[in-house]
């Protein structure tokens, strides 16, 4: 006979045991150290407040201190003490100061009591004769003549008129012109023009060295040139006096 051997039944032994997970150390609450922290911030910021600096600065050292006696951050807590301590010292500045301003403040009734007038005694009435004085006639004011009313589109032509003379000399004629090519009004341009009434002998003047910067030109030659812009005779011929011919 065959011996067939029977399969082990022993179960496997257990897998070694390791050393177990060692626990992280919790970290102790920080929660009063932040109060203090935030408190004694905002205290820092609002010292200059009075009475307000001053509670917020004691509150935050206090929360603080509890912090520190939980053994909660110890850096937030030292800051906070610190930000709050000098919250209070700013505040209770202000308010001593506050407090001596309004006390020197004089009240109101004294010192309309240092205004009043002191009655200094009058001197009896004496009766001395005076003399009639004759009424003067005052001369009446001569009224001044009314200024026109300009509408718009005068007041533009005139606000043109005087930039262009800013600008260069025109005739009165020239000018007149100009401001037809810009737009405005037979009327307008003739009303700005007289309105503004420049020196034209001044003007022919301008145009005339105006031309001789430009261009070379006999004194007959000028002249005629100035009549051909718009002036008159005369106004061409002082203007070409005045450029040097």
């Amino acid at each position: 006979m065959t011996n067939t051997s029977m399969p082990d039944s022993t179960p496997p032994p257990p897998p070694p045991v390791g050393p177990q997970a060692q626990q992280a150390p919790q970290k102790p609450p920080a929660g009063l150290a932040i109060t203090g922290f935030v408190v004694g911030l905002v205290a820092f910021f609002s010292g200059w407040v009075p009475f307000m600096g001053f509670l917020l600065g004691a509150a935050a050292i206090v929360v603080s201190i509890f912090a520190l006696k939980k053994q909660q951050n110890k850096a937030l807590s030292i800051i906070g003490m610190g930000l709050g301590g000098l919250a209070a010292l700013t505040s209770s500045i202000t308010t001593i100061l506050l407090i001596v301003g309004l006390a020197s403040t004089p009240s109101s009734q004294s010192f309309d009591s240092e205004l009043e007038p002191v009655a200094s005694p009058s001197a009896s009435p004496t009766s001395t004769p005076t003399a009639e004085v004759e009424p003067t006639q005052t001369p009446e004011p001569v009224a001044e003549p009314d200024k026109p009313t300009l509408t718009t589109s005068q007041s533009n032509a005139v606000q043109s008129g005087e930039s262009y003379l800013d600008y260069t000399g025109f005739s009165r004629s020239g000018l007149i012109d100009q401001l037809e090519y810009e737009g405005y009004s037979t009327a307008d341009a003739t009303f700005a023009v007289d309105f503004i009434a420049p020196d034209w002998n001044h003007q022919a003047a301008v145009t005339a060295e105006a031309y001789l910067d430009y261009s070379s030109f006999s004194r007959q030659g000028l002249i005629d040139q100035l009549i051909y812009e718009g002036f008159s005779q005369a106004q061409a011929e002082y203007g070409v006096s005045e450029a040097g011919y």
